[in-house]
């Protein structure tokens, strides 16, 4: 039977370069590689009872802990947050109008909330990274430590942000 060939299919014409024009592979040396056996069932467990046939002895963490750096960034998140609502409520108080102090405090607001938040991102990150084995459990504490910390200097950054705006729309609405 004639081999069928495509039309205009340069691929069609080409010849193995594992054989010669006998059939044999010249890279050989003459000899059929012994074939394998393959059992009946692939998912078996083996034969000796092990479970797993390798498991290493001196098995090391991967991951470098990010613990220190995000329980500094949490730690100065929460810190501008306070001064940043202290400000405001001094600013009211001593000012008498919720503008000015607000339009102050502004920039420690998102200062602190630009710290916070990749301080719950970096712990994150490392709780997940402990959970799954990929690190070291000797700083947890830490950071859960900063998640918690990082939380609290978001929500103190971000409480009297929206209450800005929402001021800002609300004199904007009724003046």
């Amino acid at each position: 039977m004639a081999k069928f060939k495509f039309p205009r299919n340069p691929g069609t014409d080409r010849t193995s370069p594992f054989e010669d024009e006998h059939g044999d592979n010249p890279f050989s040396d003459g000899t059929p590689a012994p074939a394998k056996v393959i059992p009946g069932n692939l998912f078996s467990a083996p034969e000796d009872g092990e479970g797993r046939s390798y498991t290493p002895d001196d098995y090391e963490a991967a991951l470098v802990p990010n613990s220190n750096r995000s329980l500094v960034l949490a730690i100065i998140g929460v810190v501008m947050s306070a001064l940043g609502v202290g400000g405001v409520g001094l600013g009211i108080a001593g000012v008498g109008t919720w503008a000015s102090p607000l339009f102050v405090a502004l920039p420690v607001q998102f200062a602190a909330l630009a710290t916070a938040a990749p301080a719950c991102i970096m712990a994150t990150r490392d709780l997940r990274a402990m959970r799954a084995g990929a690190m070291s459990r000797d700083s947890r504490r830490k950071s859960r430590l900063a998640l918690v910390l990082g939380v609290c200097g978001i929500l103190l950054g971000a409480t009297p942000v929206v209450a800005y705006f929402a001021l800002l729309f609300y004199a904007a609405l009724f003046s």
